[in-house]
């Protein structure tokens, strides 16, 4: 697991610069335009989550931002943020590509948030909680930034699909999800935040036309509302109090 920042840092520019599988697999950011099957599983996310556009959107721990022309379509403006400067190069150069005009991205970590207090609709993020090396300081950092009554939405793998739990379970990048889950999250957030958990299948990796039907059999199975728990991951929907 990433003890501090700088392992976090050193980590995803290796990914990026080996241009290695995971690579390819999770921040390419043409992934859209190659694999149609993520765009789709995407873009119905999306629409789920906010189905109204919003205001200003906050991405913690955006990455290559591969889902930003989706995601550009659901709010006025959109600032993605990363520790790792490689991988906002990528983003940046994908916002010039597809003409984002309401996207940008810094560099800063989400331990000390660059943005000024109350003065975002939306906090989102994408496997980004079971990585953070301190979860109660981002959530603080998140609070902050949102006015009273935003919404912080996070995207997290769930530790009780097997398949997610063995691919983590084989990578120490990835073993923070074993105590920073489903299980221990929602907690640290309920002292600021109204929390919904729900489960949902939208994932990335290892999903193409060759894999789809076996995304449709595990989707069918976990529809099933006592399976509904071994879905791919988990999504916290939580709605700040305010402060104090």
């Amino acid at each position: 697991m990433f003890h501090n920042l700088e392992e976090i840092r050193g980590h995803y520019r290796k990914v990026l610069e080996s241009k290695s599988p995971l690579y390819y697999e999770r921040f390419d950011r043409h992934m859209l335009d190659k694999r149609p099957r993520v765009r789709e599983l995407i873009d119905q996310a999306f629409a789920k989550l906010f189905p109204e556009k919003v205001g200003n959107l906050l991405d913690v721990g955006c990455g290559t931002g591969f889902y930003f022309p989706l995601l550009a379509r659901h709010a006025e403006r959109i600032t993605g943020i990363d520790l790792c400067a490689p991988m906002l190069e990528q983003a940046a150069d994908l916002i010039r590509e597809k003409g984002l005009s309401n996207c940008q991205v810094r560099e800063c970590s989400a331990l000390d948030l660059a943005i000024e207090d109350n003065t975002m609709d939306v906090v989102y993020s994408w496997d980004f909680l079971h990585h953070v090396t301190d979860v109660r300081k981002a959530v603080s950092e998140i609070s902050r930034v949102l006015k009273p009554g935003g919404r912080y939405v996070a995207l997290e793998p769930n530790l009780l699909n097997p398949s997610i739990a063995w691919y983590h379970l084989r990578r120490r990048s990835e073993w923070r999800l074993s105590s920073q889950n489903q299980f221990r999250i929602p907690r640290l957030l309920r002292g600021s935040f109204d929390v919904r958990v729900s489960y949902d299948n939208t994932i990335v990796s290892f999903l193409d036309e060759r894999t789809w039907w076996l995304w449709n059999a595990i989707d069918r199975l976990t529809s099933i509302p006592p399976l509904r728990w071994l879905s791919f991951r988990y999504i916290l929907d939580c709605t700040f109090r305010g402060a104090g």
